[in-house]
């Protein structure tokens, strides 16, 4: 289903929507890079007790405005279009509790978001394979080479998986091989950013330590041992710096990235939906 709404500028926006007619609460739902808002789909269909929306990123592959797909990541544009579309939900849900969810970079953004703006009109985050630090961690000299670039040649695009595994190929991000490669095949898929969106990228994850300080709200964090971007441990030890009173980290030792198009789907599902009941 779809949901129309508005930025605060007036760019008409659509997103995904299940709804439901006897519901709990609410999820605002945010991808990851290359993602989409269908991806969310298991999500909702595991929570049916809850109406779920999620939204296209700017600068994404459903981005409506095609010259800024791949671009710039745009942090406070991001941020603004969260709030448009928290307020455009809380339209249609006076009352009902909201919960921001958010899945890698998506899980980056809506932290950061939280952080960035305490009184957001949110009951709190669930945060999955937030990308907090990077397996293989970029030296300084190479940042700082990449913001340079970007800015002198700001078309010039580049491979994303280069700064994970050294290479152009995409790293497994499941145990359904399927579904990746299907996923490689799709519309919203974009394979080269460029260097100005990846130095972006870059200073947000770099800037997660202290969105970690920053972040008051209820938090669930859910991790993945065989994840090709963030280790278990960094995302353990940016858990522990959470301000957060009321803060829960699940862990999946043998699941890949995408946790809900991984074999442990069920369990992970569960375990967000035990933690929204407790939060109700």
């Amino acid at each position: 289903m779809r949901f129309e709404w508005r930025t605060s500028d007036g760019e008409a926006r659509v997103a995904r929507a299940w709804r439901r007619d006897r519901r709990v609460g609410v999820l605002a739902c945010l991808h990851g890079l290359s993602g989409c808002a269908e991806q969310f789909g298991p999500v909702a269909a595991a929570l049916g007790n809850r109406t779920v929306y999620a939204m296209e990123l700017r600068g994404q592959g459903c981005d409506p405005v095609l010259s800024r797909r791949a671009m710039l990541l745009d942090v406070e544009a991001q941020h603004r279009d969260i709030a448009d579309f928290l307020a455009a939900i809380r339209a249609e849900h006076p009352g009902e509790p909201i919960h921001l969810f958010g899945e890698s970079m998506g899980s980056l953004l809506s932290a950061s978001f939280a952080a960035a703006r305490p009184d957001a009109d949110i009951a709190g985050l669930i945060l999955s394979v937030p990308v907090v630090s990077l397996v293989r961690p970029v030296p300084p000299w190479l940042r700082t080479a990449v913001r340079a670039l970007g800015t002198a040649f700001p078309r010039l695009k580049f491979y994303p998986s280069w700064f994970v595994g050294g290479s152009k190929v995409s790293p497994p991000l499941t145990r359904d091989r399927a579904y990746q490669t299907a996923m490689r095949s799709q519309p919203h898929y974009i394979r080269v950013f460029t260097l100005k969106f990846l130095s972006e990228l870059g200073d947000l994850i770099a800037g997660s330590g202290d969105v970690a300080h920053r972040l008051e709200k209820p938090v669930l964090v859910l991790a993945a041992g065989n994840d090709c971007f963030v280790r278990v441990g960094q995302i353990e030890s940016w858990f522990r710096r959470l301000s957060s009173p009321d803060k829960t980290l699940r862990i999946y030792g043998d699941s890949y990235h995408l946790l809900w198009q991984d074999d442990d789907r069920e369990l992970v599902l569960g375990d967000v939906a035990e933690w929204l009941a407790r939060a109700q």
